[in-house]
Parts: C-alpha cells; structure tokens; sequence
C-alpha cells in the first residue's frame, strides 16, 4: 500500500498539500484491526502500546499522532482512536467497513455482503461472537467514550461514495448520526457518483489527506486581515469592509457576542441551544 501510494506523497508534499511527516503502517491482512475480549488477538493494544511508540522513538518524532484509513483500515483507524482518543490529534477515513448498528441483530443481510471477503470469525460470518463484535463496534465506542472523545478534541473526518458495491455508506452515514446525537465535532462526506474504488479514489485520497495536512498545520489568516477586520467591525461597520473581513476569526466572534443575548434566552427554554448540534427529530415520527 505505501509502495503503491509513494509517488502521491511525493507529489503531494512537493505542492504543499501535505507537511512533512513520518507515515507508517503495519500489515493487518484481513483482521479488521480486531481486539479480542480474551485478549488472545490484541490489535488495539499492539498499535496503541508498540508500534506508535516504537515509530516516535525510532525517528524521534514529539508531534501530534494522526491516524488514516481506508475500508477495513477506517474501522480499525476509527476504533482505536474513539478507543483511545487522548493518544491522537485526528482520525481521518474514507468508506470504513462499518455496519450500520449498534446491536448486532440489527445488521441486516444489505450490510453484511463485504463478509464474503473474509475476515477474523469473531468479526466475520454467521457465527462472529457477538460480544467481541459489540465491543469492536467504533458507533458502540464513541457512545462509551463521547466525554473522553470531546474532551480530548479528537478531529474526526468521515468519508463515504454513495454507490458503494458493499454499502459501506450506511455505515459511515449511521456513525455520522451516532456522533451528531453525542454531540461529538466531526465532518462528513458522501459524495456523488463514488464508489468503494475506481477513479474517483485518489482525489478523494488527496482531500482527506489534505484534511489532514491543515490539522497537522493549520493555513495562517492572510497578513493584516484580522486587524482590518477588528478595526472595521470596532467601527459599528461603518463604510465598505475590508477585503476577506467576514473570513476571519474577528467576525465570528463578532457575530457570536451579538448573537449571545438570544442565545442565553433560547437556552432557558431549549436546553439543546447550547450543543454544538441540534437534536433532530425525524419526520417519519411524527
């Protein structure tokens, strides 16, 4: 997989796209990154407590850990760090072979195609331990873990095509549902017309990667731009505003001061005003 991504590295640390940084990855074959309940099989505590470590003081790396993956590299990527989210800066996955529930009888026959692929029994197939299953489950454990996630400003990137030959999409799409109602930051993609390969892959590689990139160092607000926004915003926005004014920080939090007071009413009456989303009813229920 490194061999084969090699040259987009290059080309993407040569444009900018990327900082420079170590990326590593050992090789799961078909495990799914699985973490047995009796500990005989023990992926989670093999990366988390070795081979992190053994990476960081092999180069001599303080910074920030960042993790990546894709299909059943996102399932691991995702478990590991709601898991353990105070060891990562951000998680970052493109179609994770996720199953859209958080009890296992509820994965209906729609979601488990990618099972003809193989993997681990316990995860894989009509007789997986429903216990070890549960307990891998990322959707499970970011509602065990949501405080310790939110707590430890975890960035979190999710990424699925909509005509995925595995449904992968419900997946990512019932985890987007899951951290929305935990009220857990995130950003979510479906795009178009994409599917669990083909030619849409590598851009999308690129803007997750991208993603990671600016967590990793974030893009500086063009010189001066602030302070002309702060001066213009002191002035009661008197005259025409400064090029680029409502794309800096100074007016967020501008409109947020202003916006305050009605805020503080609504929370009296609507709890939910507060978090960072809403709590959404479906229509279906009337």
């Amino acid at each position: 997989m490194l061999r084969d991504m090699q040259h987009l590295f290059d080309e993407w640390w040569a444009e900018g796209t990327l900082p420079l940084m170590v990326i590593a990855t050992p090789t799961p074959d078909t495990t799914y990154y699985i973490e047995e309940t009796s500990g005989s099989v023990r992926w989670e505590s093999f990366l988390a407590l070795s081979f992190v470590p053994h990476i960081r003081s092999s180069v001599n790396f303080k910074d920030m850990n960042l993790l990546a993956g894709i299909s059943g590299g996102g399932y691991g990527a995702l478990k590991l760090a709601f898991g353990r989210p105070e060891l990562f800066r951000a998680v970052a996955v493109m179609h994770p072979m996720l199953e859209p529930a958080l009890r296992e009888s509820d994965v209906s026959g729609r979601n488990r195609l990618h099972h003809s692929i193989g993997g681990p029994t316990a995860l894989i197939g009509d007789q997986r331990d429903v216990a070890i299953w549960e307990h891998n489950n990322p959707a499970n454990r970011a509602g065990h873990n949501a405080k310790r996630i939110i707590e430890a400003n975890l960035a979190i990137y999710l990424e699925a095509g909509d005509e995925d030959l595995v449904n992968a999409h419900d997946g990512t799409e019932f985890l987007h549902r899951v951290l929305w109602d935990l009220d857990i930051s995130h950003e979510y993609h479906l795009v178009r017309g994409a599917d669990h390969g083909g030619p849409t892959v590598r851009p999308r590689m690129r803007a997750l990667f991208a993603w990671l990139g600016n967590i990793a160092a974030p893009m500086p607000t063009e010189a001066g731009m602030e302070e002309a926004a702060s001066q213009w915003l002191q002035s009661g926005m008197q005259g025409t505003p400064p090029s680029g004014a409502t794309a800096t920080t100074a007016f967020v939090r501008f409109m947020r001061a202003r916006l305050e007071p009605g805020r503080a009413r609504a929370a009296e009456t609507d709890a939910s005003t507060n978090r960072r989303f809403g709590l959404l009813r479906n229509p279906s229920d009337g």
